[in-house]
């Protein structure tokens, strides 16, 4: 099935301040519905970063209602008449969170291309990065969610300037900030563990030490989820951005998280 055509449609849901959600839905051939995937991009990323597109279509063609989507800050950072203050807002997991609810919402309501097509029955996200922590969050506040995947994900973005809060972009001040205010909504380990759908978390072994540690803790808290640990893998898979082609811990991630899926969602 993974050869077959897929229908691409675009869609726009508009949000407040002038802000609004772009993105695409993948389909294979036939009138049946179909199992969703919601696919949420890492913080520096996009939903056509590298590898997204491929992948996005490779889980499409396994059987998929696949929807891959900016979050409302990729429009933020360019937007006619968003103040820098809204845009920084844009940046929050907060808002990474309040986007999800709203493509949620657009689902469940029949609001986005091809919704005879989707068994919002049968509802997984998946996320990569700080996506991923948000798709734990996400996926423990609602239980229409039935499936879980994290790739590399779940510490927030650490800032990349000197000490104190002085010297921090508006931007991440603002994302310092909504961790501060949110601190115990925030804690993924307690989250992952009030998870009640099927989860599972990759992990690529060369990945940074807060994510390694991270995953770690993961394990040992929340152990009656799915853990797989990718030998040489380090947080894009092996991919650069201009893509260049797939690598083999990419192909394994892909095939462990369609298997995972069908598995789960069948």
């Amino acid at each position: 099935m993974s050869h077959e055509t897929l229908t691409i449609e675009h869609f726009k849901l508009p949000l407040e301040n002038g802000l609004y959600l772009e993105g695409e839905v993948r389909v294979p051939a036939g009138t049946a519905t179909k199992p969703v995937l919601l696919i949420s991009h890492g913080f520096r990323g996009h939903k056509d970063w590298a590898f997204w597109p491929e992948v996005s279509g490779r889980i499409a063609g396994s059987g998929f209602y696949t929807v891959s989507f900016n979050f409302s800050r990729i429009v933020a950072r360019d937007a006619d008449g968003i103040s820098p203050e809204e845009a920084a807002e844009a940046a929050t997991l907060s808002r990474e969170l309040a986007d999800l609810e709203q493509l949620l919402h657009s689902l469940l309501e029949g609001r986005l291309p091809l919704a005879g097509q989707a068994d919002t029955e049968r509802i997984a996200v998946l996320g990569h990065s700080r996506a991923g922590g948000s798709n734990i969050l996400f996926a423990a506040e609602h239980p229409e969610v039935k499936a879980l995947v994290v790739w590399n994900g779940g510490a927030a973005p650490q800032p990349r300037q000197g000490e104190g809060t002085a010297a921090l972009t508006p931007q991440e001040q603002a994302v310092r900030e909504d961790q501060l205010r949110n601190k115990e909504r925030f804690n993924l380990e307690e989250a992952l563990s009030r998870v009640s759908a099927a989860a599972l978390l990759i992990q690529g072994d060369q990945d940074r030490d807060a994510l390694l540690l991270q995953h770690a803790g993961f394990r040992e808290q929340a152990p009656q989820h799915r853990y797989l640990s990718i030998r040489g893998a380090d947080h894009t898979f092996g991919t650069v951005d201009p893509y260049e082609g797939s690598t083999s811990a990419l192909n394994e991630a892909v095939t462990s998280t369609i298997a995972f899926l069908q598995e789960k969602l069948a």
